[in-house]
Parts: structure tokens; sequence; C-alpha cells
């Protein structure tokens, strides 16, 4: 059996944006400034081969098989997530013109949600998306992918890693747990309904 390797992502992976998708589900929909599955994968695709926005292949790795990728982990220091956030929201606007605009102007909760999400602690390491690919499940990929985040929470010198979860994904939360994770507060927002749990690293 081919072991599980995980390495930088590459801009070029045909599954990047799809995974980023993947892991904000519903999420997706104010960033992306629509619901149209065929827009919202075009836009996510783009924003990974981009440079410098919090879906771009600069900040993720990839657990792959083979040539096969089985999941993604996008994660970063606290402080340089908070820093993507305009440059990020300028790509989008770049992406999808008025149309972003239009569609958080009707869903102004969805957006007021987002905007105002503060996910980690400026002393945490942040991991911002995971997800897998469903052929990959009882792998132990997820696993994986979060104990690689964690050693690069420590080579950059931080002892605590974080993460949220929506409060509906029992299994997520449950593997989190199991992995060391403690729920350190809510998030409650219109649309939004999430975890956060913090683990210390060292």
């Amino acid at each position: 059996m081919n072991k599980i390797s995980i390495t930088k992502a590459s801009p070029q992976s045909v599954v990047g944006g799809q995974l980023n998708q993947m892991a904000l589900e519903y999420m997706a929909y104010s960033l992306a400034g629509t619901k149209d599955k065929g827009v919202i994968e075009k836009t996510f695709n783009k924003l990974w081969r981009s440079n410098q926005n919090r879906f771009s292949h600069q900040y993720a790795y990839e657990a792959k098989m083979g040539n096969q990728t089985l999941g993604m982990i996008m994660c970063y220091p606290t402080t340089i997530m908070n820093k993507l956030a305009l440059p990020t929201f300028s790509k989008l606007f770049e992406l999808r013109k008025w149309s972003l605009i239009k569609y958080n102007l009707q869903h102004w909760k969805e957006f007021y949600s987002m905007v105002t999400l503060k996910e980690a602690e400026n002393d945490e390491y942040h991991i911002g998306t995971l997800a897998t690919l469903p052929e990959s499940r009882g792998l132990g990929v997820g696993t994986q992918l979060i104990h690689f985040a964690e050693e690069q929470a420590i080579t950059q010198g931080l002892s605590k890693s974080s993460l949220t979860v929506k409060k509906e994904n029992l299994l997520a939360i449950k593997l989190y747990e199991r992995l060391g994770y403690q729920r350190v507060g809510e998030i409650n927002k219109p649309s939004l309904s999430l975890y956060r749990m913090s683990k210390k690293l060292v």
C-alpha cells in the first residue's frame, strides 16, 4: 500500500479549489457572491491559483498517495491570516465585480457575519480550512494533516493551534477532541453557528 505524503500545495492542483469549497460549505456563497455551483467552483479555483489571499495554494498543504491528492489543509499564523482579509476581498471583487456586492447587499446578514467573524487569537496558528475527498475517508488523512499543521506551528514559534467547526458537524468535533482540541468559545451570528477550538502544543 502506498504511503500518504504531505507536500506544499501546487497552484496546478486540480482539486485545491474544490477542497476549499467543500470545507467552507454554505460560507462559500457570500465569498463568491452567488449560489451558482459552477461560478463558485470557478471563483475558488482562481483564488487557489492566485497569490496573497486566504484561499491561495501559498498557505496550503496537500495529502497525496502517489500522484493522487486525498485532502488539503489551509493554515497560517493568525496574524498573517488577518492581514490577508483585505487582499482576499480585493481579489474577490476583481473576479466577481458588482455581482459580489449585489449578492451581499441582498444577503446582508450573511455578509455581516463573515466580516465580523473573529476566528482566532493572535498568538495562535490557525487551521482555516480542512477537507478530504470522499474516497480517502477512513485512511486517517485528516488526522495526518492536522498533525502536520501543528508541526508547522511549532516550527514557526507558536505554541497553540486553533480552528473553527460548525456545531452540527459532530464527526469533525469528535475527531478534533480526540486530537486534543478543546472548545474555547462559540460564534453565534446570523447564518453562522460555530465552536472555536484550541490546543496547546508545547
